[in-house]
């Protein structure tokens, strides 16, 4: 599982010259990270919701973990469609079904990776509102990492649905695929305005 492996050891994998793991991967781990800081964050706020806060993006925590390996696993899948054989029709028949199945697989992981991402900005919206002045840096650099996340499953979701032979099935991603980037945009720059504010209080004494 590479979610049991050290940091180092998953930057050597994410480094090798293999198809997996790779960005859908790291993204998801991306998104980890900025849900750990968003959660250290509310654990030294006080305030209403903080403690709400910190429980949602634990929980947020544990499901991008989950999609760390979830992406490898469905890369894989596209992989071994790929390399199935196609001497007879029937072989390529089914070599392409594999592959669209596949494919369709790898988009929807990453998709519900961008859900998730919505979900902690969101808990991270009302935080910020309340985050202790210390932890302003820890706050924005969060939702950064959210963000990035975000735009990394993005990207895995486009390439993905461009190679669909469903174009109803391509359009609905495309389409969600912008709806979550333009909402993550807003939430983000919510988060990032309210730390920028923090930063600019007066310190009392």
């Amino acid at each position: 599982m590479l979610a049991d492996l050290s940091l180092r050891d998953f930057a050597a994998a994410v480094a090798a010259k293999t198809s997996t793991p790779g960005g859908g991967s790291v993204a998801a781990y991306a998104s980890t990270l900025g849900a750990a800081l968003g959660a250290m964050a509310a654990r030294y706020s006080e305030g209403p919701g903080c403690a709400e806060s910190a429980a949602a993006l634990d929980a947020l925590r544990g499901r991008f973990l989950i999609l760390v390996d979830r992406d490898t696993e469905a890369y894989s899948k596209v992989s071994t469609a790929y390399g199935l054989p196609k001497k007879t029709d029937e072989e390529k028949k089914a070599r392409r079904a594999a592959i669209q199945a596949a494919l369709v697989d790898a988009a929807n992981v990453p998709l519900e990776g961008m859900r998730a991402v919505i979900e902690a900005l969101k808990a991270l919206e009302p935080l910020a509102m309340s985050c202790n002045k210390n932890l302003a840096s820890d706050l924005a650099s969060g939702a950064l990492l959210l963000r990035a996340g975000l735009e990394g499953c993005g990207w895995n979701v486009r390439i993905n649905a461009s190679a669909l032979a469903d174009a109803d099935r391509r359009e609905d991603l495309d389409s969600e695929d912008a709806r979550l980037r333009a909402e993550c945009m807003r939430l983000t720059e919510a988060v990032l305005a309210s730390a920028h504010r923090l930063v600019a209080r007066p310190v009392n004494g």
